[in-house]
């Protein structure tokens, strides 16, 4: 058993608060016995046997609040105890038989290849959209389930920390174009597996298997499903699976940001859209994909277009698609059209409560309207619905800064501090996470980890505008003016046009009366 199972099991057993408190009675024990047992000219060795005493306690404590526990029915043995009898289920019930929760867990990627890890999360997201449709079945969020891709907690303890009665979990194993997909669907209260399949076809199966499980999830909770539900449990967003596929593909690549994933996204977004003209939510990747790379890399405007066009076409093909909004949403904040993005967000987040993208979207319009209050919000949102979008962190400490909430402002660089090095550890390629963590070791004054960050960052990719553009920031902040010059220069040769920003970016305030920066900036 690991650390994290581990610990997780003593909590199960409430093993804490006895061992807590019995220290604390054992300490206060010895204080009154060093006082006591030298008035009476006790013996050394008194003191000593009691201590040996006590930790014997101890240890007999931790026993026996591991194998019992105390219920209103008197001391049971935990091991025993059926789920609904614990105490803590006494006090605040869990699982019941009116609880119809149901949490999918991210499948696991066992394939012998590397890389299908977009596969088995699109998967997950999959089934969660089809069964959320069903009203008399709660689902955990998509963003809730994805929290628990590596965890070690026993079904009990998953079942208990998402409120579920129910979980889905399984494997799925890619080999060229064979597919073999386990399922296994648990009724945690009563510690019993409801039904196991394996489902074996081809990769063009998936939709089919999708289906199955869905239905067979329904069929064995007894749901009773109207007929608009039944139809939408077999609606497939394409009948393509190979433009399936490239769209999974694209999104995994999309928010990396650099320009050679940004324009990889763009070209796999485009295969899934050849392979299936009336695929809504290709055209909405398509759509974000061209409106960051000309918000960041290319200031061309045929990007702006294409990324306008395309969110118009997957409104066409579906008019409630979330993604599309908040893709419309970004173009109209890069026209600097601030009402009508507002709009177009608001309708994205109407449409899908999880939406991240939008959440941030409209933080930064927000910001951009002097609404930093309002911007806080969705930004703290977005890390709560997707904790891995880093840029979240940058925009947070940026609107604490204006607002001079130097409280705030220090606990999100502390968080920052702390989650950048785990993210780092999963994700070493991520040169935007490098520079961010640099910025963040800056603002804690940590100078020669932060240039260490930094160079790592700029190394992974010496000539994408946005990634050199980010270096001249650091390095204009940290007052070496000429290198920023250098890395400024060096970014706008590279495609880097947003002139605007440039000029009013707080980052390169000591560079303005630079007469270099002057002649940079002269005629933009």
């Amino acid at each position: 058993m690991n650390l994290k199972k581990y610990i997780a099991e003593l909590k199960r057993r409430k093993v804490f608060k006895p061992a807590i408190t019995y220290l604390v009675v054992a300490w206060l024990i010895a204080q009154v016995f060093s006082v006591v047992f030298p008035a009476f000219n006790a013996p050394n060795y008194f003191m000593k046997t009691l201590i040996i005493v006590l930790i014997i306690g101890f240890l007999l404590n931790l026993i026996l609040a591991w194998i019992y526990e105390l219920t209103p029915q008197g001391i049971k043995k935990t091991k025993n105890m059926k789920a609904e009898k614990s105490i803590s289920k006494q006090k605040n019930p869990i699982l019941n038989n009116s609880n119809k929760k149901l949490a999918v867990l991210p499948f696991h990627d066992v394939s012998s290849e590397n890389g299908s890890n977009y596969f088995s999360d699109g998967l997950t997201e999959e089934i969660i959209v089809r069964l959320s449709v069903i009203k008399e079945l709660e689902i955990a969020s998509r963003t809730t389930s994805m929290r628990y891709r590596n965890s070690e907690l026993d079904n009990e303890s998953l079942g208990r920390e998402l409120n579920a009665r129910y979980l889905l979990q399984g494997t799925v194993r890619r080999h060229k174009n064979d597919l073999r997909i386990s399922t296994e669907l648990i009724d945690v209260e009563k510690d019993s597996e409801l039904w196991a399949e394996i489902y074996r076809g081809k990769i063009s199966d998936v939709f089919l298997i999708q289906e199955k499980v869905s239905k067979k999830i329904v069929k064995s909770l007894q749901l009773k499903l109207s007929p608009k539900e039944k139809m939408a449990l077999g609606t497939r967003a394409t009948m393509n699976s190979k433009a399936h596929d490239a769209n999974l593909r694209a999104r995994e690549f999309l928010l990396r940001y650099t320009k050679s994933y940004l324009l990889l996204a763009i070209d796999l977004f485009q295969n899934a859209i050849d392979l299936d003209p009336k695929y809504a939510a290709a055209y909405a990747g398509m759509s974000e994909a061209c409106a960051l790379l000309y918000e960041t890399h290319d200031r061309n405007p045929k990007w702006l277009k294409k990324a306008e066009e395309s969110s118009l076409k997957a409104l066409i093909y579906d008019p409630a698609s979330s993604e599309a909004y908040s893709a419309l949403g970004l173009v109209y904040y890069n026209k600097n059209l601030l009402n009508e993005a507002l709009i177009a967000v608001q309708k994205a987040i109407s449409f899908d409560r999880e939406n991240f993208f939008a959440y941030w979207i409209r933080g930064r319009l927000y910001r951009m309207m002097d609404r930093d209050s309002e911007a806080i919000i969705d930004f703290n949102k977005v890390l709560d619905l997707n904790h891995d979008f880093h840029s979240a962190f940058g925009d947070l400490q940026m609107s604490y800064e204006k607002l001079e909430d130097k409280k705030n402002l220090i606990d999100c660089i502390q968080k920052a501090a702390l989650f950048y090095p785990s993210y780092l550890l999963h994700h070493p390629e991520d040169s935007r996470a490098h520079q961010f963590y640099a910025f963040t070791l800056k603002r804690l004054g940590r100078l020669e980890e932060a240039k260490k960050q930094m160079q790592k960052g700029i190394k992974q990719n010496p000539n994408d505008p946005i990634i050199i553009y980010n270096a001249a920031c650091f390095y204009a902040m940290i007052g070496d003016k000429n290198t920023s010059i250098e890395n400024l220069k060096k970014s706008i040769d590279n495609g880097f046009g947003n002139y605007e920003y440039i000029k009013h970016d707080p980052d390169l305030r000591n560079l303005r009366k630079e007469p270099s920066f002057i002649a940079l900036m002269k005629g933009k």
